[in-house]
């Protein structure tokens, strides 16, 4: 029962954990594809400082979960100084520690940047900031399923990390500005985004397809094992996004000058959100609850 516990537990926090990742990524593009729209880098950067929220507090609790999982003798486990002894001088105590770190300073800048009402991000700030979210990316292939595989394998997953984050976490500010924004304006924003969007599919597709045929060694482990069952799950979710996205794009997109069809792809984009959750929560259930065989 304790065990199931400490599962269902890491399953949750990881689901936030992507949520995080998601927010920061997909807001940090959003505000480059948006960057002339004043109200929009404000609710940008609103958003961006929710997801370095979300990303500091998972991580920090997932930590401390992984010690009570150890320590396996209730909540009083997860202060366990032995065990946060022991995790802490490993590679996977070392990869929590440098993606809370990293959480944490992009938090820190986020609020002054909220507390100073500054909208701008200078070239300094920018590449300090890519090189934490590149450490935060890159944890996620030493954690997961693939740490005990090449360096290559590892680089598919980080790729794959932020080609779902920048996509799922753009659909917000997208649904933000379809609000926001009409005529051609929203027009023009929405077509650049969808060209943006058939590179990062393109991208995600491959990845996720090539990480797929090295933790599948075949077909039986596919069609016979629980985790081969919720790999079919997620992938007829990311069919389903793959399709309205593309509806988007080629339906949507190209009538955006008429007010009607504003407010259709604003509904649209929030049933992508939804799908996108639901590929997260399946994520999170098949590398966690689930594990491969």
């Amino acid at each position: 029962m304790i065990s199931e516990m400490w599962i269902y537990a890491t399953w949750l926090i990881k689901v936030f954990l992507y949520l995080g990742v998601s927010f920061v990524i997909g807001g940090v593009f959003c505000y480059l594809l948006l960057s002339h729209y004043i109200e929009l880098k404000r609710i940008i950067i609103k958003y961006i400082t929710i997801g370095t929220g979300l990303g500091l507090i998972s991580s920090v609790l997932g930590f401390f979960i992984l010690i009570g999982s150890f320590a396996n003798t209730g909540l009083s486990g997860m202060w366990n100084s032995n065990y946060i002894t022991i995790l802490i001088s490993t590679p996977t105590g070392y990869a929590h520690v440098i993606r809370s770190i990293s959480f944490l300073i992009l938090l820190i800048f986020m609020v002054v940047k909220l507390s100073t009402g500054t909208n701008q991000i200078s070239k300094a700030e920018g590449t300090i900031f890519s090189l934490l979210i590149t450490q935060i990316i890159f944890s996620f292939s030493q954690l997961g399923h693939v740490t005990n595989l090449s360096l290559f394998a590892q680089i598919l997953l980080s790729t794959h990390v932020l080609a779902i984050s920048l996509w799922i976490g753009s659909l917000y500010p997208l649904w933000k500005t379809s609000r926001l924004m009409n005529g051609f304006p929203l027009k023009e924003r929405m077509h650049l985004f969808g060209k943006i969007a058939a590179f990062i599919v393109g991208v995600l597709l491959l990845c996720g397809a090539s990480i797929a045929l090295l933790l599948l060694k075949d077909f039986n482990t596919l069609l016979h094992t629980p985790y081969g069952h919720g790999f079919i799950i997620k992938l007829l979710f990311v069919l389903s996004i793959l399709l309205l996205a593309a509806f988007n794009k080629w339906y949507f997109t190209p009538r955006l000058q008429h007010s009607k069809f504003a407010n259709q792809l604003g509904y649209a984009i929030l049933f992508e959100m939804s799908l996108g959750l639901a590929i997260l929560l399946t994520t999170g259930y098949i590398t966690t609850v689930v594990g491969i065989e």
